[in-house]
């Protein structure tokens, strides 16, 4: 029974750490578009905020072209003030290269992969052309820092300036991002419409994204249920397997005028403590191997020839209690379900008159 039990929680881990897995990455990304893209909620059409018990930054954004001399990208070029990269925003960025070339040109900051793609470095000249309402404003712009976020769908279009720069560039209303804790944020949204805020939160600034992240977790935890079920069809064939390999001793018990039910209830209650007990086993195993990955996706992280670049890969573990307590159970009941149909299928015609020694 030790190899079934060891297959069992094998399974189970796959199925643990699968979860795990994509919730983390989805989280993560959730937080890496609120942290440098919109924050998880954004304040409009205000030129002060007051009372608000969460930290704040003041933001412009245009749709831009940036454009090299073999190059052209469509951009979103945010301007942002310089305490916009303090705190928790600090560890989203890691900062690749750096100029300290003097410049009265504007200044801009532009990931690694638009570096890559317009074929530029730090120190570099690039053509920016912003649209605004009134016209559209051809300029020349210095690249003053590369940085990467880790994530290359965020990156490939997030260029960096000043606030000051941009906003005497063209004319662009102000926003407010606000960083608020994820449990917080549909509470703090309604606190601020109640105040008489223009308030919208990440997921409606993109609701792509936010859907995408969404359907992928849902449908991840449907099919492991699915298969978390199927598991419990496994243990009854384990079931099966061990009634007809005990059949002597059930054939023993039966003449000693032990009846089916205390056999059934027996072996119900052993198979039972064994699939609890690989249950625990799979789910511990599956929460340690997804904290050993993080360390392997580091280093993929790095590697720039790896299948997994545009994916996000370096986050942090984030265990879905409620739906592991979940899986768990159903893994539970339905092997409690199989379990009790098959031995009293297989014990069903074992009639102490017709049983006999091999």
């Amino acid at each position: 029974m030790g190899r079934q039990i060891l297959l069992i929680a094998l399974i189970l881990a796959a199925l643990v750490f699968a979860l795990i897995f994509v919730t983390s990455m989805s989280d993560a990304i959730a937080d890496k578009y609120a942290y440098l893209s919109s924050g998880h909620l954004q304040i409009h059409n205000q030129t002060t905020i007051d009372d608000i018990p969460y930290p704040f930054e003041r933001v412009s954004k245009a749709p831009a072209l940036l454009y090299s001399k073999t190059h052209t990208e469509l951009i979103l070029l945010k301007g942002v003030d310089p305490s916009y990269f303090e705190g928790v925003r600090s560890k989203e960025l890691t900062m690749i290269e750096s100029s300290l070339q003097e410049t009265t040109l504007m200044e801009v900051m532009i990931s690694s992969t638009l570096a890559q793609s317009l074929d530029v470095t730090a120190g570099m000249h690039l053509g920016l052309m912003i649209s605004s309402e009134e016209r559209l404003r051809p300029t020349l712009v210095f690249i003053r820092s590369i940085y990467e976020s880790g994530y290359t769908e965020l990156d490939q279009n997030l260029v960096f300036t000043s606030n000051e720069q941009l906003l005497s560039l063209a004319h662009l209303p102000l926003s407010y991002e606000l960083l608020v804790p994820i449990q917080e944020i549909q509470s703090a949204y309604e606190a601020l419409q109640a105040q008489g805020y223009d308030v919208t939160t990440w997921a409606q600034e993109a609701p792509a994204i936010e859907q995408n992240l969404q359907t992928s977790k849902e449908a991840t935890f449907i099919v492991l249920i699915f298969i978390a079920v199927l598991l419990g069809y496994m243990i009854s064939e384990l079931a099966r397997q061990i009634v007809a390999d005990d059949q002597r001793q059930i054939i023993i018990l039966r003449l000693l005028g032990s009846s089916k039910r205390i056999i059934t209830t027996s072996y119900f209650l052993t198979l039972m403590t064994a699939t609890f007990l690989a249950t625990i086993l799979g789910v511990g195993g599956g929460v340690a191997l997804s904290y050993a990955l993080t360390y392997l996706l580091q280093f993929l992280a790095v590697s720039s020839t790896s299948p997994l670049s545009f994916y996000l890969l370096r986050f942090s573990i984030t265990i879905p209690t409620l739906r592991l307590i979940i899986l768990s159970l159903i893994v539970l009941a339905s092997s409690a379900l199989s379990l009790l149909i098959t031995l009293l299928i297989t014990l069903r015609d074992q009639n102490v008159p017709t049983l006999t020694f091999d």
